[in-house]
């Protein structure tokens, strides 16, 4: 009984370590640390490189580069402030280089996003099926810059509040709040023309 309870309590190898002790590790040469941080990471990374972009590939070779960018760059992490903040803020601007490359290549980006994020009742007669929703919004949604879409993606799918966003993207939140509206008018003026049965319930769920 007391060597289960021994092996119960956290010793110095099992205790986990946070973001910041792990930057600590890595700075000190420990290879491990960077794994254990980039496997910690890696789902939030993909997560919001592919809500971005829209495309599974795309995201992986974003987010194997935002992990490249991170190694090169952990000696400028400031530990005052969130992990998660400096990485959010180098995922998205890794993400809207990509998305201005695509379209100077007049490539523009898709994207896979949930336009309504409220589930629909099944008595209304549009039926929201996922993949309808994808079509729509990569059609509405080339009409935003984008930085507008990336904000729009943090603030809608990642449920970052516009402090939060503003301290990612290092601007005023007045900035972001701006963008967020021009967002949301863009594409409900393109949804009213477009897919009017869509703008309608884009309104009752606002």
């Amino acid at each position: 009984m007391a060597a289960e309870v021994l092996r119960m309590i956290p010793t110095k190898e099992t205790v986990e370590l946070d973001d910041r002790q792990l930057v600590e590790q890595i700075r000190q040469g420990d290879d491990r640390a960077f794994e254990m941080l980039v496997r910690r990471k890696t789902s939030k990374v993909y997560g919001l490189c592919y809500r971005v972009i829209g495309n599974s590939e795309d995201a992986k070779d974003i987010s194997q580069l935002v992990f490249l960018k991170l190694w090169e760059n952990l000696e400028k992490y400031d530990a005052t402030y969130a992990f998660d903040t400096w990485l959010y803020r180098m995922v998205t601007n890794v993400a809207i280089d990509f998305m201005r490359s695509k379209q100077s290549r007049d490539n523009a980006v898709n994207s896979n996003l949930r336009l309504v994020k409220t589930s629909v009742d099944p008595e209304q007669t549009v039926t929201v099926a996922r993949k309808e929703v994808e079509t729509v919004f990569n059609a509405v949604s080339n009409v935003l810059s984008p930085k507008q879409k990336t904000i729009f993606v943090m603030s809608e799918m990642e449920d970052l509040r516009s402090s939060e966003i503003a301290k990612v993207l290092g601007c005023r939140e007045s900035t972001v709040r701006n963008h967020l509206f021009n967002a949301r008018k863009l594409m409900q003026a393109q949804l009213k023309r477009r897919f009017p049965e869509y703008a309608r319930l884009w309104e009752e769920s606002r």
